[in-house]
């Protein structure tokens, strides 16, 4: 997993725009009206501003770049802070250009999802529990950089997964601020706003293009076999027996990474907003070490070995959530590695 906090942004500025299906009461489908107009406005709007990335004790600050073209769309996410770290994103891959490191990471993205654009191809999948899951509110207007703006709460009804706040551009429906929020804190986990932020006819592609001479990076690709439901004839399959209720697997897929002969399995559960990863690996003389907890601000991941495996369960939700997944994860009766 890349530890670089702007490709996780660029993820979860978004992430809030599937709740566009969530039905509910009268106030809940206001809101949801004004989460459907962001997402036509995440998708089809050029913008370009300076955004903050704040979490307890550290804050991070990148200019964003975003071009509509020919129904495309392209980000750039450059940090302002340490070496300049850059990330951009098409509808067929993610780059990530490290200059300190001196080095280039490429992931692939899935053909049927980049379909989706870029801004939608690595959120979860709506489910019918949704609204089993989640409160959603119009809360009392508000201002962000000078702008007025429609607030949106949206409460987990337990305590597996996060909460929003979110705070909507009433022009354009662009969201200029977001709370990522704990049931059992009162402080935001993560928060993001814009310090500035223009909405021009057009950005220009040079803007688009990073600054960086990598002529003599290391490159890494990754890349993996269609996202699916279920895996294919021949490969092991992984279950969890014990999920936080309205979480559902939602994909199967095998990644080759540049560092393995082997495929890793991963899997993803989702509720229809929030989602965790499950990364099944061959277990490494050295893994041992890796069993337990690590906390990358709202991600957190829990590592276990059972079966000769290593199993890793991350995501942006509380750490009790990827615990329980990953502590259920369970190969299912009568299957091995050579089994159909």
């Amino acid at each position: 997993m890349i530890r670089f906090n702007a490709k996780r942004i660029l993820w979860m500025l978004p992430a809030v725009t599937l709740l566009c299906a969530f039905a509910g009461a009268s106030h809940a489908r206001d809101a949801a009206d004004w989460l459907a107009q962001m997402t036509q406005a995440l998708e089809s709007r050029n913008y370009e501003g300076t955004l903050v990335h704040m979490q307890p004790g550290t804050a991070e600050t990148f200019h964003v770049y975003h071009r509509v073209a020919d129904g495309k769309s392209t980000e750039r996410l450059v940090a302002m802070d340490g070496d300049g770290a850059e990330v951009v994103r098409t509808s067929d891959e993610v780059i990530c250009i490290f200059p300190g490191q001196k080095k280039v990471v490429v992931d692939k993205r899935q053909s049927a999802v980049s379909k989706k654009g870029p801004l939608r191809a690595n959120l979860p999948k709506l489910t019918p529990e949704l609204a089993q899951s989640y409160e959603m509110l119009l809360l009392d207007a508000d201002r962000v950089i000078g702008r007025p703006t429609v607030v949106i709460s949206i409460k987990p009804l337990d305590n597996y997964r996060y909460g929003y706040r979110l705070w909507l551009d009433e022009e354009t429906a662009l969201p200029l601020r977001m709370q990522l929020l704990d049931l059992e804190s009162t402080m935001p986990v993560e928060e993001l706003f814009f310090t500035a932020l223009t909405v021009p006819g057009v950005v220009p592609e040079e803007k688009l293009r990073s600054a960086v001479n990598t002529d003599d990076f290391a490159w890494v690709r990754h890349g993996r076999e269609p996202g699916q439901t279920n895996p294919p004839a021949g490969v092991s399959k992984w279950a969890a027996a014990d999920l936080p209720s309205g979480f559902m697997q939602t994909t199967f897929t095998l990644e080759y990474m540049a560092d393995s002969e082997l495929p890793r399995t991963h899997l993803v559960y989702s509720d229809g907003l929030a989602s965790v990863s499950v990364f099944i690996d061959s277990i490494a003389p050295t893994d041992a070490k890796a069993e337990g907890f690590v906390a990358m601000g709202a991600a957190n991941s829990y590592t276990r070995t059972h079966d000769g495996m290593l199993i890793t369960a991350m995501g942006e939700v509380p750490a009790r959530t990827v615990e329980r997944i990953a502590s259920s994860m369970e190969l299912q009766a009568g299957q091995n590695d050579g089994d159909n």
